[in-house]
């Protein structure tokens, strides 16, 4: 069985905040062990996405992407 790491709060590198379509979540960024970095963010009660980029940057612009097609796609299904 695979080992699961929780997210150390000390690896906590920044905060930041995406708008989109409306809507503004606050994305945590972590830096992980191989020194790329997560983003953390909120979409619903138990949505809580993380994306593993390269950079602050690539984490905070994949990140948007996922959010904006998240609520174009709730949107079209009337959620």
């Amino acid at each position: 069985m695979l080992g699961i790491s929780r997210v150390n709060r000390d690896d906590l590198i920044e905060v930041r905040e995406i708008r989109t379509g409306g809507k503004r979540v606050v994305v945590q960024l972590y830096r992980n062990a191989g020194g790329s970095v997560a983003a953390r963010f909120l979409l619903g009660e138990a949505d809580m996405p993380i994306i593993d980029a390269d950079s602050v940057e690539e984490a905070l612009a994949t990140a948007a992407d996922a959010l904006e097609g998240a609520l174009l796609a709730r949107a079209a299904s009337g959620r």
